[in-house]
């Protein structure tokens, strides 16, 4: 009799613990899905700023302002947003960047990113700015299709680098001045900097 009622508190115990499970479970999606909304309100909010400020600041390379709506961007996809490993390189070493005007400026060469992005390993090279900034020009199988062919770029600072890794969110990608204006001049991507897969987050044309 003793052993049938220990049997049957063990079986309730496990229908119990299944409940408690499902029920957490289902609690849980409910801030996933907050946290996604956040992430997709913070980039939309980005996005808004910059087209203000494009359409209002003298330094913009829009033309005509008055009849500006604002940039094309694809679809915000959290997807695109993934953490790189970086090699960084010996201090000091540089590579020659071409311009889109034909001149050729020196860049010191920070390290190497190193990530997967829809099921492809891939590699860039980052760069360290005079000021002290990261900065991440790219190239990728919509460049010269649905984006600007001489590449795009991102942005960090220092700071962002921790234990060697680097959070890159391709949903900030943008497009540089010269693809809005031919009397800008701006860096290309090296080819080393070219990705085999479509980075449809960002910018676009």
């Amino acid at each position: 009799m003793f052993k049938n009622k220990f049997f049957l508190l063990s079986i309730l115990a496990v229908v119990i613990a299944i409940f408690v499970y499902s029920f957490v479970g289902n609690e849980e999606i409910k801030p996933t899905q907050s946290i996604v909304n956040k992430y997709v309100t913070t980039i939309q909010t980005l996005r808004s700023n910059k087209d203000s400020y494009l359409k209002k600041d003298t330094s913009s390379p829009i033309e005509n302002k008055a009849n500006f709506k604002g940039l094309k961007y694809f679809e915000i996809n959290p997807a695109f947003k993934i953490i790189s490993k970086i090699d960084k390189l010996t201090s000091g070493q540089t590579i020659n960047i071409s311009m889109s005007g034909g001149e050729v400026e020196e860049y010191e060469a920070y390290g190497n990113v190193i990530f997967e992005l829809e099921g492809v390993k891939c590699a860039l090279k980052i760069f360290k700015t005079p000021e002290g900034n990261l900065f991440l020009p790219f190239k990728d199988l919509t460049s010269n299709k649905e984006t600007y062919g001489a590449g795009r770029y991102l942005d960090f600072g220092i700071d962002d680098v921790n234990d060697n890794q680097l959070t890159i969110d391709f949903n900030k990608a943008y497009q540089p001045f010269c693809a809005y204006n031919h009397t800008f001049t701006c860096p290309v991507p090296p080819a080393e900097n070219f990705l085999n897969v479509s980075v449809k987050a960002g910018e676009r044309q």
